[in-house]
């Protein structure tokens, strides 16, 4: 690669720092009013504990006032124009009540919970618009032009179809095309999510964005920009991304039947009594924050035992989705499976042990940058087996290589490569080689001075937990299980058999993925989609919920996805289903409480029983249950269930017996 090209490169793929990223957002109105209630919200906090009650109130005030603007103006715009009584419209009456009896702390307690909630969803949309931007940095921004004899370096935009563009070895692709001239091995995964690098030569297609690891190609331009495959990706992030309607939360549920009967009886009680207090009362115990804190409590309690098992959820309407989910939908390659080669099955040949062929395999791809070469480097290594040093080493792209180990000629490549070198195979060992590649795995050939030595079998390995992780959804009454992938049908095949999945569908391209998961939505049926490439980019935005992968997965993916797991552990997604029923029980208890108490504390203020200091100190008294209950969730599932604990005790009474210390 030229220093041009990689200088080029470094450029393009380098991610702007978080604050370049989200500059406009956190510059915003928002984040500033956010900014200015939580400092004087904890000011207060400062201020009432050192003893400074009186300066801690002012500072509550400034901290209600500051962050209810907003949301006054939101509410009442939504109120008198749209007509749309939400959850907002309570905060306020709430926050105005509380102001008015000098209850300055409740007030910016209601306001905080809301702001809080509202900046948090603001910055998920800031981050799937940087999405989008991600996606279309895996395009370079120049390209090689092929005019006859010559070579010009031109930026993207002035390629047009029909012209031809030169690839080297290390680049990543501009265009969508098709190869005209040269071999190479294109890595396509973020494209169609093939785990394995595909070996690309005449009339093969290629996509924009992918990166050509190895050889040298001619591609003639069938699509530049938004023609191209990963342009269309693009466009499909944003329109489904559009399309999802939001979340609408349970308070907002009961406000638009809850806030019509609340003002409604503080009027008939000030008209019966003549006492403006009384009806200021009723504003205060009938709207208190137990209500208004029955989802975001609930909801952040949840986040945060989520947090602690290393996953991201983005918003509170996400943790609520989650758990109403009917089917699980996995991508295939890095998400169920680790997303790379490993050596299945070493078969040699002609009297050669295993350890001595594989030695002599490794020694020829010792300093290959293939995947396949390097998993084959690995296996002898993990064997700790010696490798030598390979002479005359040379690179047959699209099909192997060929390299001098002592004084033997060692050719190491596909099948049909050593077939075209008239290396002569059994009809039993062509055989053997349909049957590996019908389960789905890749066969490499080795030859040594022209005579067959062996086959080296290799595949993509299904994570550990997978299994269990489709047990466990099936288990917690998802009705529906699916593997979709880019890889062939055999290799879709033999890993859903494997998993158990209900249904698989292969070589699925990245809209087929989206229009999937439209199919089954239209169906009724809410959806969850998880996933780890850009190729997944589509689907994870369109599903009721995406869940992206942490490690393997891209910057696109975690950014368009709703939820993100920052470990490779798939295991979590049936933990985050159960955390999400668990926050629905908890919410739905928190309300049943709120209105219970509320039904109480408007019969005392109604009768007059109680004052609007009264009424306030209820106000702030009924949320303590509900933040107690809420923060249960914070813990849950950190302690092991009963069965947990017996197949604890059970292993360990195993473990003493086996060092020969059990007693009958």
């Amino acid at each position: 690669m030229t220093s041009e090209t990689l200088t080029q490169t470094d450029a393009t793929l380098r991610s702007p720092g978080f604050f370049a990223r989200y500059r406009a957002f956190l510059l915003s109105k928002e984040t500033a009013f956010a900014l200015g209630n939580t400092f004087f919200l904890l000011l207060g906090v400062i201020l009432l504990i050192s003893g400074q009650r009186q300066l801690g109130q002012w500072s509550f005030l400034a901290s209600a006032v500051i962050g209810g603007t907003p949301l006054f103006i939101y509410s009442a715009r939504g109120l008198f124009i749209r007509r749309d009584i939400t959850a907002g419209v309570m905060a306020s009456s709430a926050m105005i009540a509380a102001i008015v009896v000098g209850e300055y702390d409740a007030a910016a307690l209601v306001v905080f919970m809301f702001t809080i909630g509202e900046w948090l969803e603001n910055l998920t949309v800031a981050r799937a618009d940087n999405a989008l931007q991600e996606l279309a940095s895996m395009v370079p921004t120049i390209v090689t032009l092929v005019e006859g004899d010559d070579l010009r370096r031109v930026p993207i935009s002035e390629v047009r179809e029909g012209q031809h563009v030169l690839v080297r070895s290390g680049e990543r692709i501009g265009v969508d095309g098709r190869v005209m001239d040269g071999q190479g091995s294109v890595s396509q995964a973020a494209i169609t999510g093939e785990a394995l690098p595909v070996e690309k030569q005449l009339g093969d297609q290629v996509y924009a964005g992918s990166l050509n690891e190895l050889g040298t190609l001619t591609v003639e331009v069938t699509g530049v920009g938004d023609e191209t495959t990963l342009g269309r990706i693009v466009q499909l992030v944003k329109s489904a991304q559009a399309s999802q309607a939001p979340v609408e939360r349970v308070a907002n549920r009961y406000a638009r039947y809850l806030v019509p009967f609340t003002f409604a009886l503080a009027g008939l009680v000030w008209w019966l009594s003549g006492e403006i207090m009384r009806a200021v009362t009723v504003l205060i115990v009938v709207c208190p924050c137990a209500l208004v804190l029955a989802t975001p409590t609930a909801v952040a309690a949840a986040i945060g035992n989520a947090a602690r098992r290393g996953i991201l959820v983005k918003s509170g309407g996400d943790i609520e989705r989650v758990g109403q989910v009917d089917v699980v939908a996995f991508d295939k390659t890095s998400t169920l499976t680790l997303g790379e080669p490993r050596v299945r099955a070493v078969l040699p040949l002609n009297g050669l042990g295993i350890d001595e062929f594989l030695a002599l395999a490794a020694t020829v791809e010792r300093h290959s940058e293939h995947p396949i070469g390097r998993a084959i480097v690995a296996e002898a290594e993990a064997r700790q087996l010696s490798l030598g040093s390979p002479g005359e080493f040379e690179v047959l792209p699209g099909a192997g290589v060929s390299a001098l180990v002592g004084r033997q000629r060692v050719l190491l490549g596909t099948p049909v490569l050593l077939q075209e070198r008239q290396v002569a195979w059994s009809a039993e060992r062509a055989a053997q080689v349909t049957a590996l590649e019908r389960e789905g795995q890749t066969v490499i050939a080795v030859a040594v001075e022209g005579e067959p030595a062996g086959l080296i079998a290799l595949a993509d390995v299904v994570r550990p937990s997978a299994r269990e992780t489709v047990a466990q959804l099936k288990a917690q009454g998802v009705g529906e299980v699916i593997m979709i992938t880019g890889d062939n049908p055999r290799v879709a095949e033999a890993i859903a058999e494997e998993l158990s999945v209900d249904r698989y569908y292969a070589e699925v391209l990245p809209e087929d993925k989206l229009g999937i998961v439209r199919a089954l939505q239209a169906e009724g049926k809410r959806v969850a989609f998880v996933g780890d490439g850009v190729n997944d980019a589509p689907a994870l935005a369109a599903a009721d919920v995406g869940i992206a992968m942490g490690l393997t997965g891209t910057d696109v993916a975690l950014e368009t996805a709703d939820i993100g797991l920052m470990q490779d552990e798939i295991e979590r997604v049936p933990q985050v289903v159960k955390l999400s029923r668990s926050t629905m029980v908890v919410i739905k208890q928190n309300v049943v409480f709120s209105l219970a108490f509320n039904l109480g504390s408007l019969m005392l203020g109604g009768l007059g029983i109680i004052g609007p200091v009264a009424g306030a100190i209820l106000h702030e008294v009924s949320s303590v249950p509900t933040l107690a209950n809420s923060a249960r969730l914070i813990n849950m599932g950190s302690q092991p269930s009963k069965e947990s604990r017996a197949a604890q005790k059970a292993a360990m009474k195993q473990a003493t017996c086996d060092k020969g210390k059990c007693s009958l």
